[in-house]
């Protein structure tokens, strides 16, 4: 697993979404691309770091260093 997945996951559980209900709220169709990310699989966009970021409300832009900024 990934630094980002790790803290995508643990910012997820912390706000109690399931992978779905993440998925909805940033506006992505496939709920198994939360998945995806969480377990490294792929690296999400900038556009969905600072996404997730908004709406689980913590600096998931940190965790993939300069590469992002929100």
């Amino acid at each position: 697993m990934s630094a980002i997945g790790k803290a995508i996951r643990a910012a997820r559980m912390a706000s109690g979404f399931t992978q779905a209900e993440l998925a909805d709220w940033i506006g992505i169709a496939d709920g198994n691309q939360i998945s995806r990310w969480e377990r490294g699989v792929v690296t999400p966009s900038a556009d969905n770091v600072c996404e997730l970021s908004r709406v689980l409300g913590v600096r998931l832009d940190k965790s993939v260093g300069d590469a992002v900024s929100c």
